[in-house]
């Protein structure tokens, strides 16, 4: 069987290798750097199965039919090499071995369905420069049909190739993948900070980290009704165990496990693309579930800030630390499992309601005593007062993105008056991972009010605006008072997030966590206000 390797990075120069190495008639496709490379000094394998230095055929493209394509480039890059090599297409089995969920239907816009075998890698190798290669460690690896049922060729395929690796056969592939975006979504932590995987997850932030993917994952997969299937050495209840567990105890056992992963240093596909200089494929592993939130109604904030910081790595050329990391998504983490009670998916945490004084009759009926609890600042339980909910939005706002109130004998808890009234006084308090309430005992240098300087910048300007109002814009705002004939009902929807600036907020999830620019206008949402504190010059 004539074979051709496209893509000789990690995958693709460790399977060419090993099959040369078994005297397969193979050649590999790559890069001109990589062809050089590889033509003048061989192709070098290390690892786990020692040392393997081998001399294989490489070109820039195909020049000639073969009867098998091993296509081991990015999912990004597929399309751009099918085009490069089409007039050899024809006839040819074309094997997908990429990440993700897309590969085979971009490769089925080249050539007939019935062609196309998908695989999924579970071994692990890593990529060190042109021609060298390192087996980090040994799986299987798993093939069928993303198409029909499985034929002769797969047979023909998984004979070929269990002459280099256990081989698996799947009559569902397609379950399989998306499970395997679970083993694979973890590779965005190493990529946002430049460091290997056990690295990375010595740290138990950092696991926490990756079981609150694994919780969105899981979420919007059921959303989604898709079925995952066990993989090789991974499967559904490994999965669903860890994110059911209490995190700080899940992330230690997921420390374990992926620390003792190799024996040498391994970064996974998107730390090895972005030394590379090359686009990494986040967008088909943490952005596949947020594309697959966008199609079915779900919330994946988590990997929605994770994928834009790895595109910022991308961009920028710099890695983020890991203080930084956890800064910015720590309040991203989904704080609940992904079980089947019924709880609200939320990143947020948990909120509690107590009603310390009662003055009157209270048409909802609560009374002295009571205790209502919300599941975020965006979910209050079944029935609740809106009354209360108009009065209460600041407060809770404010204490989930950290606000503290240095009057109060637990800073992060505030009372609240009913509006209708003020015939109830609740006292609203915030809970930490743990499930506990959060307290923080009183500042003793609290000397009373301490109003911040802060900013409504227009951002965006669409339509007519009654005010006038138009891009770059800035009106200036110290603590809570409305500035001098300023639009009523955009100052309505800015003070929940004046108020949460002026006691010491910070919203992780932005760019810039002292301010939040997607204040709306509810006249139409022609005008966008940032809303932002404004920076203490020392």
């Amino acid at each position: 069987m004539k074979i051709a390797v496209i893509g000789p990075g990690a995958i693709g120069g460790l399977v060419a290798g090993y099959l040369k190495e078994q005297g397969e008639d193979v050649s590999l496709v790559g890069t001109k750097d990589t062809v050089e490379a590889i033509n003048k000094k061989g192709l070098s394998i290390s690892g786990v199965r020692g040392n393997v230095k081998v001399n294989i055929q490489a070109a820039v493209s195909l020049d000639k039919k073969v009867d098998l394509i091993i296509l081991t480039t990015k999912t990004q890059d597929i399309e751009k090499a099918l085009r490069e090599n089409k007039q050899y297409l024809a006839g040819a089995i074309i094997l997908t071995a990429q990440n993700g969920v897309e590969a085979d239907e971009i490769v089925a816009q080249f050539v007939p369905r019935e062609n196309i075998i998908s695989s999924i890698v579970m071994f692990g190798a890593t990529y060190l420069k042109p021609g060298e290669i390192v087996h980090n460690f040994e799986r299987k690896w798993v093939i069928g049909k993303p198409f029909g049922k499985n034929d002769d060729w797969v047979k023909r395929v998984s004979i070929l190739l269990g002459r280099i690796f256990p081989i698996e056969i799947s009559d569902d592939i397609k379950g399989m993948k998306w499970l395997k975006v679970f083993a694979n979504a973890n590779n965005c932590i190493a990529g946002i900070t430049g460091k290997s995987m056990q690295e990375c997850f010595a740290n138990l932030d950092l696991c926490e980290i990756s079981l609150g993917i694994w919780q969105e994952g899981l979420g919007v997969i059921k959303k989604a009704g898709i079925k995952l299937v066990n993989l090789p050495d991974f499967t559904v209840e490994q999965v669903t165990k860890l994110t059911s567990l209490p995190i700080k105890e899940a992330a230690k056992i997921f420390s374990g496990i992926m620390i003792n992963l190799s024996k040498e240093p391994l970064y996974g596909s998107i730390l090895q693309s972005i030394k590379r200089g090359k686009a990494s494929e986040i967008d088909y592993l943490n952005g596949a579930f947020v594309k697959l939130a966008r199609q079915c109604g779900y919330h994946t904030p988590l990997n929605k800030k994770l994928t834009e910081l790895v595109h910022k790595v991308e961009e920028e050329h710099k890695f983020f630390t890991i203080d930084d990391l956890i800064e910015k998504t720590k309040n991203l983490i989904p704080q609940q499992s992904c079980d089947d009670s019924g709880k609200v998916n939320t990143p947020f945490p948990k909120l509690k309601l107590t009603v310390v004084k009662v003055e009157g009759d209270c048409y909802h009926g609560y009374k002295q005593g009571d205790e209502i609890v919300l599941e975020d600042f965006t979910h209050p339980p079944k029935h609740f007062c809106l009354g209360l909910a108009h009065a209460l939005f600041p407060v809770i706002y404010a204490l989930s993105f950290g606000a503290k109130f240095g009057f109060r004998d637990n800073q992060r808890s505030l009372l609240v008056t009913c509006p209708d009234g003020g015939k109830l006084e609740f006292k609203a308090e915030i809970f930490d991972k743990e499930g506990k309430i959060e307290v923080i005992e009183k500042d003793p240098n609290h000397k009373g009010p301490n109003p911040k300087e802060m900013v409504l910048e227009v951002v965006q300007s669409k339509g007519k605006c009654a005010y006038g109002y138009k891009l770059g814009d800035r009106i200036e705002v110290k603590g809570l008072k409305c500035p001098e004939g300023f639009c009523g009902a955009a100052y309505h929807c800015a003070f929940p997030a004046l108020f949460a600036l002026n006691f010491g907020a910070k919203f992780f999830f932005m760019d810039d966590p002292d301010g939040i620019n997607t204040v709306t206008c509810p006249d139409g949402g022609n005008i966008v206000f940032k809303v932002s504190r404004k920076k203490v010059s020392l």
